[in-house]
C-alpha cells in the first residue's frame, strides 16, 4: 500500500510538472529592502545574463562605430572633424538611449515573467522611442540649466576672491559633487519616467510627474537607494578596468604612465582630440575597446536596479503587489484556473 501510493503520488507531481503552474505564474512582488533589492538585481542579471547582454551590445557597437570615424580621413583639421562628430554624438545619444530603454523593459520583464523576451523588448523600446527621446532631451536640459545655476554663485566667489591653488581644488570638489548629486537625482527622474513610458504606456508628460507619485515623502530614502546603486555598478565598473590595465601592464602591452596619459586623453576629449592614425597606438586601442567591454558587460546592474527600485515604489507608494494579485485572481477565478 505505501509503494502503491508512492506511485500514484510520483506520477501526479511528473504530471504537475508537466503542465503550466497557473499559480505559480504570478510573480511574489513584496516591498524590499536595499540588501534584497541588490540581491534581487545580481539574481536577475544572472539568470537573464546572455539576454541582457545582447540587448547592451547595441551599446558596445554604436561606440565602437563611433570611434572608428576618427579613422576616416587623417586630412581633415581638428575643426571639420568636431563636425563630424556633431551627428555622431546625437546618433550615440539615441542608440545608448534606444539600449537602456530596452534593459529597462527586459528587467520589468524578468522581475514580473521571469522571462525575456529580446523581440519584445527592442519592439517595446523601437515603438516607445520618441516618448523616451523627448522625455529625456526634458531632463538633460533641465539637468544641465539646474547644474549651471547651482554653480554660477561658486564660480563667481572664485572670481572676486582670487583663483588661488587651493581655492581651485575646493572649488572643482564642490563642483563633482554638485554635479554628481544633480546626475543621481535627474537618473531618478529620468528611470521613474521611463519605466511609466515603457511598462505602464504613458505619455509623455504623464510619465514626466510620474516621479512625484512615487517618490512621495521618500525623496531622501530613494536618491540615497539610487546613487548606492549606481556607485556600487560604478565600482565594479572601476574594479574590473583596473584588471584588465594591470594585466595589459603586466603583459607589456602598455606602461603605467601611457595607461594614464591615454585615459587622460579620452577625459579631455576637446583639448587632446585625436586627428591621425598615428595618434592610435595599438596598446591604445586594445585598452579602449577593453573599457568598452567592460561597461558594455556592467551597463546592465545599473539600469536592472534602478527598475527594482520604480517597482519597490509603486508597491509602497500605490500598492502594487495587491493590484497585481488582484488581477490574477480576476483572471484565474476561484478555481486556480484561467477563465475563458
Amino acid at each position: 500500500m505505501p509503494k502503491q501510493f508512492d506511485d500514484l503520488q510520483a506520477r501526479g507531481i511528473a504530471e504537475q510538472d508537466s503542465q503550466p503552474d497557473i499559480m505559480n505564474d504570478l510573480p511574489k512582488l513584496h516591498a524590499m529592502r536595499f540588501g534584497e533589492l541588490l540581491d534581487t538585481t545580481f539574481y536577475l542579471y544572472r539568470t537573464h545574463f546572455w539576454s541582457f547582454l545582447r540587448i547592451a551590445s547595441g551599446y558596445f557597437i554604436a561606440m565602437g562605430i563611433a570611434v572608428s570615424i576618427c579613422f576616416f580621413d587623417d586630412s581633415k583639421g581638428r575643426a571639420e572633424i568636431i563636425r563630424l562628430w556633431t551627428p555622431t554624438i546625437v546618433a550615440i545619444f539615441g542608440v545608448s538611449l534606444f539600449v537602456v530603454s530596452g534593459l529597462v523593459f527586459a528587467s520589468a520583464q524578468a522581475y514580473l515573467e521571469k522571462t525575456v523576451r529580446t523581440g519584445a523588448v527592442l519592439g517595446r523600446a523601437g515603438r516607445q522611442f520618441f516618448r523616451c527621446f523627448v522625455g529625456s532631451l526634458i531632463y538633460a536640459v533641465l539637468a544641465t540649466l539646474f547644474t549651471f545655476l547651482l554653480l554660477l554663485p561658486f564660480g563667481g566667489i572664485l572670481n572676486v576672491v582670487g583663483s588661488s591653488e587651493s581655492l581651485t581644488i575646493i572649488f572643482g570638489l564642490v563642483a563633482l559633487l554638485v554635479m554628481g548629486g544633480v546626475i543621481i537625482c535627474f537618473l531618478t527622474y529620468w528611470c521613474f519616467f521611463a519605466a511609466a513610458i515603457l511598462v505602464e504606456d504613458k505619455s509623455i508628460w504623464i510619465g514626466l510627474r510620474r516621479r512625484r507619485d512615487l517618490i512621495g515623502g521618500t525623496w531622501w530614502q530613494v536618491i540615497g537607494t539610487m546613487g548606492a546603486i549606481f556607485l556600487l555598478s560604478s565600482a565594479i565598473d572601476f574594479v574590473f578596468r583596473i584588471a584588465f590595465g594591470s594585466l595589459l601592464t603586466l603583459a607589456g602591452f602598455v606602461e603605467i604612465g601611457e595607461l594614464m596619459n591615454e585615459t587622460i586623453r579620452w577625459v579631455v576629449v576637446w583639448e587632446h582630440f585625436p586627428i591621425k592614425r598615428a595618434e592610435f597606438p595599438l596598446s591604445y586601442i586594445l585598452m579602449y575597446f577593453i573599457n568598452l567591454s567592460v561597461g558594455t558587460f556592467t551597463l546592465p546592474i545599473w539600469v536592472i536596479g534602478c527598475t527594482l527600485l520604480y517597482f519597490n515604489q509603486r508597491i509602497r507608494q500605490e500598492g502594487f503587489d495587491i493590484e497585481v494579485m488582484a488581477t490574477h485572481q480576476e483572471r484565474t477565478g476561484e478555481s486556480g484556473f484561467v477563465s475563458e
